[in-house]
């Protein structure tokens, strides 16, 4: 029997896995440390899910929630949209809601351009810190951004992760990895997921759409590949001429659920019966860092027979194991499934349109200032009856 050693989630581990499981270059920083290089999409894909702030200033700015559109799923609650602000904002003149430019990367680039230089790699800081210390996340990020200054170094040209020396605080690097995992395989994902109402949120969705699908947003230079979905708004600043190859042509919608979590996959299933429940979800499994059994007679751990769900760990190499266990198509809602399709399109219709001036979007939409109805309900009614194809198209002609 070979027993596999248990790993702990630290900076060193964190390291280790970003480079062996997705070739992630590693560096050293400007205090001779071991840090990670990427490009500045992919650095933006890791402070969109992760959080680590781009030191562009003293304070930092992370991309993490500044993205959302829904709060929950139509296709889950009466067919009903809820908007979030976030991609694009709102404010108040008198009773009327009116759209702003919130987070989209059309407005962000202004502020803060070096983010999307894709010229210059960034290089990611990993921060060990000691809870005890009781020092802030900003008296960190300014602390870090000084030094780095006094190297004679850019910190625009760094991320920073802080990594607690205890286990909390780190499931956001597991979402991280389950992405850009999923992502290499073709799925389009996300984090902290539109769910039902009052039922809590999935910490990870990866989605298959149908490959007509993949197609239109290929041509139109919306995706070169599996992404995340918030990255679908920043394809302005991104995406290049690289033409998009499928891995493995999808020809129905499907959704799969993680629950991240620093202990065992067994804290997970209490969250993951209740996304269960809603009969949309054709795998479900736990993001942990070690796996439920720890012994095997040739060295991987294998699938506990009785657990009702998946498994994504690493082995004790850093690699990463994903064992799934796909849900049985007599224990699903064939309407709701058709329903959360509809959805997700409309979803990255939302994404897409992210990529333009809001006031090109607002005209486009034949959106007005009524008392009675506010912007962002006028933006939902009007993209959910425009033609995925026809709107694509349109994004694409005006990027």
């Amino acid at each position: 029997m070979v027993k596999q050693e248990k790993i702990k989630l630290d900076k060193d581990s964190m390291i280790e896995i970003l480079h062996k499981n997705f070739g992630f270059k590693k560096v050293e920083d400007p205090f001779g440390n071991s840090a990670i290089q990427m490009s500045a999409r992919d650095a933006f894909r890791y402070s969109l899910i992760q959080g680590s702030p781009f030191l562009v200033d003293e304070y930092g700015v992370t991309l993490k929630e500044q993205l959302k559109v829904f709060y929950h799923r139509s296709s889950l609650n009466e067919n009903y949209y809820l908007y979030c602000p976030g991609l694009f904002g709102v404010k108040r003149d008198r009773e009327t809601l009116l759209l702003d430019e919130g987070n989209a990367s059309v407005y962000m680039k202004k502020n803060f351009r070096p983010m999307f230089s894709k010229s210059i790699k960034k290089i990611i800081i990993f921060h060990e810190y000691d809870p005890t210390s009781k020092e802030s996340r900003s008296e960190i990020e300014r602390k870090v951004y000084e030094q780095i200054q006094e190297q004679k170094k850019e910190p625009k040209n760094y991320l920073l992760t802080i990594v607690r020396t205890d286990n909390k605080q780190k499931e956001s690097f597991l979402e991280y990895v389950a992405c850009e995992f999923f992502n290499r395989k073709g799925y389009l994902t996300e984090t902290q997921v539109p769910f039902k109402n009052n039922r809590g949120i999935p910490d990870f969705a990866a989605y298959k759409i149908k490959e007509k699908y993949m197609k239109i947003l290929s041509k139109h230079k919306l995706i070169d590949g599996g992404c995340c979905l918030p990255e679908i708004s920043a394809a302005k600043s991104f995406i290049s001429n690289k033409k998009y190859k499928s891995i493995e042509p999808a020809t129905k919608y499907e959704m799969n659920i993680g629950e991240a979590k620093i202990g065992t996959p067994h804290e997970a299933i209490g969250q993951l019966d209740k996304y269960a429940d809603a009969k949309i979800s054709k795998q479900l499994f736990s993001i942990t860092v070690n796996p439920t059994k720890k012994t095997t007679s040739k060295g991987n751990p294998t699938k506990n027979k009785y657990c009702k769900y998946g498994e994504f760990y690493f082995d004790d190499e850093f690699n990463i194991n994903y064992n799934p266990i796909t849900i049985s198509t007599t224990e699903l809602d064939k309407q709701k499934i058709k329903n959360d399709e509809k959805f997700l399109l409309n979803y990255i219709k939302l994404y897409a349109l992210g990529n333009l001036p809001l006031e090109k979007i607002k005209s486009s939409c034949d959106i007005k200032e009524n008392p009675k109805k506010s912007e962002s309900e006028q933006l939902i009614e009007y993209v959910t009856q425009w033609d995925f194809e026809k709107l694509i198209k349109f994004v694409g002609g005006e990027m």
